[in-house]
């Protein structure tokens, strides 16, 4: 079995015109002589397919039916283990553009510190803004305020809160929990947390489960601001499209506070 140190998974749906923008940024900021990349294409585009193959550093796997996104990432660790032995793993949204070297300051992070189980970057947003990628747990009053679009009744406050609006994004910090946009972890992480929970989540909370699953496990989730990343974060379509999403994110938001007994916390009672 082929030894590699970092497996790159990405799940890709509809994206064209940004997976070659991403693989463009991975191969200019990053050495991939001991990477590969794990590339699930959740639905047949002859387009991806026909770009993909000229890589040797990526394994293309295409879909017959739509799958989950948690199920995608399950998938593709589990391909990467069965093809190679590999120490860390980064997941990145087809939608993201690496700004600067990813692999060699989170593998340096995560080997000096056994007590980190999650790193993620800062975000930004197209045009240069902060994202709000880091943020607090949820709660049922923000939940029940985003659900039915009460700010003009409560104000911003407990959603500022919640998104970390106020947080100093230059300074690096244990945070609860990050956008699985862009997340990186290694071996031991899954060893002892586990993989993503595929049972409860079709798309949506997945990250925010596996942050909590980390921290009951003794093991931090921080944000690191000198790696840098563009998400090119937004969705595009009908009300209809935007809707169903909307429904997808209730769901799973409903399932994960039903799994963790309605309470959201660091600490594991």
């Amino acid at each position: 079995m082929k030894k590699i140190d970092t497996a790159i998974i990405i799940v890709n749906h509809n994206h064209k015109k940004s997976i070659i923008k991403l693989i463009e940024s991975i191969y200019a900021h990053n050495d991939l002589e001991t990477t590969k990349i794990i590339f699930i294409q959740n639905k047949p585009s002859k387009f991806i397919k026909n770009y993909i193959k000229d890589f040797d550093e990526i394994v293309f796997v295409e879909n017959k039916d739509i799958q989950g996104f948690s199920r995608n990432v399950n998938d593709a660790i589990h391909l990467a283990k069965s093809l190679f032995s590999v120490n860390y793993f980064l997941l990145l949204n087809p939608d993201i553009v690496i700004k600067n070297n990813i692999l060699f300051p989170f593998i340096e992070m995560i080997d000096n510190n056994n007590g980190i189980g999650i790193i993620g970057p800062k975000l930004l947003n197209d045009d240069g803004s902060i994202q709000y990628s880091c943020r607090k747990f949820y709660n049922l009053k923000y939940i029940f305020i985003r659900m039915f679009r009460l700010n003009f009744l409560f104000g911003n406050k407990i959603e500022n809160d919640i998104l970390m609006k106020n947080f100093n994004h230059d300074e690096q910090s244990d945070v609860d929990w990050i956008s699985g946009a862009v997340m990186f972890f290694n071996k031991n992480f899954l060893d002892k947390v586990g993989i993503f929970d595929d049972k409860n989540y079709f798309m949506y909370s997945e990250d925010q489960d596996i942050c909590l699953r980390s921290w009951h496990n003794n093991l931090k989730v921080v944000y690191n601001p000198n790696v840098e990343c563009f998400h090119s974060y937004g969705r595009k379509g009908s009300s209809l499209k935007i809707s169903k999403y909307s429904f997808y994110q209730l769901y799973s938001t409903v399932r994960m506070f039903k799994k963790f007994n309605f309470s959201l916390s660091r600490y594991y009672f």
